[in-house]
């Protein structure tokens, strides 16, 4: 699932957005080949819409049930709408 560029590391915050979607089953309906793009575009998206959320993680470097609420919710929006 978490698998890095060898160049290009993930930051902390987006290791806990991925892995969050991971654990959590938005990634079970979908085929193994689709996982890559599923991660990609779901950081893309929250670097775009979710950024606070993202830096919100990075500063507290908690998941508090608030932030948690954030994230799910922001990933459930993504997953609907995203095509494998």
């Amino acid at each position: 699932l978490l698998k890095q560029p060898q160049f290009s590391p993930l930051r902390i915050e987006e290791q806990v957005a991925v892995i969050y979607a991971g654990t959590n089953g938005y990634l079970d309906s979908l085929p193994v080949s689709a996982v890559g793009k599923f991660e990609a575009e779901l950081l893309r998206s929250l670097r775009d819409k979710g950024k606070g959320i993202l830096e919100a993680i990075r500063d507290k470097k908690e998941l508090s049930k608030d932030l948690e609420a954030q994230l799910k919710a922001a990933i459930e929006t993504f997953a609907k709408g995203f095509a494998a």
